[in-house]
């Protein structure tokens, strides 16, 4: 093995990525008084959110009996050897009922719960881990990255190179009035916190 080749494996792996992309971050305010196209434009909004609620909740009672209908035709249609998604017609209008081949996430007590009605052999078939539910603890790993580093470096490189997702940069915690330093106007202020996607929305 030549010397550049041996340099080349003595080369550590970071494990931890950083994505070639952007991230976010909050804050609170006081109270303004706006111009009054602002303030009805305000009212307007909470108009809206307000029927859209009842709405929503108007749509969830019918949604609920659909749902339960829609359940027992497909649970009948795949045992039939028809597992697809299906259009179910209304008067005027109609939905499609989509079947995904993905299950939401479930503890040891549901993959319990689950063999001991149906079997240890329909749980180890119908259930596996899921690997990409898997999260780092982000305080745990920032007290500790060099040592998590280090440890993870014990792995083979093609296997700690695709093991995690690159991660994403974040803006720095008071990065909102750290920012007032580099900013000349409050249009540049304001773009700054935008490129630093500074969280900001209303509710």
């Amino acid at each position: 093995m030549g010397k550049a080749s041996a340099a080349k494996s003595a080369k550590k792996v970071d494990p931890f990525k950083t994505r070639k992309t952007k991230v976010e971050t909050t804050q609170q305010n006081d109270t303004l008084t706006p111009p009054e196209e602002i303030a009805k434009a305000i009212d307007q909004f909470r108009e809206c959110q307000d029927q859209a609620k009842h709405f929503e909740g108007e749509a969830t009672i019918h949604k609920d009996v659909i749902l339960n209908y829609s359940e027992q035709e497909y649970t009948k249609r795949l045992l039939n050897g028809m597992g697809d998604s299906f259009k179910i017609l209304g008067e005027e209008t109609m939905v499609t009922y989509v079947v995904m081949d993905a299950g939401a996430g479930l503890t040891d007590e549901d993959a319990e719960d689950f063999a001991k009605r149906w079997g240890k052999n329909a749980a180890e078939e119908l259930i596996v881990r899921d690997y990409s539910s898997i999260r780092f603890d982000g305080k745990v790993l920032e007290a500790h990255y060099d040592a998590v580093v280090e440890a993870l470096q014990g792995l083979p490189a093609e296997v700690l190179e695709n093991l995690f997702k690159p991660m994403l940069m974040k803006a720095r915690s008071g990065a909102a009035e750290a920012a007032k330093k580099y900013a000349k106007n409050p249009e540049d202020l304001r773009e700054l916190l935008k490129q630093l996607r500074i969280k900001n929305y209303i509710r």
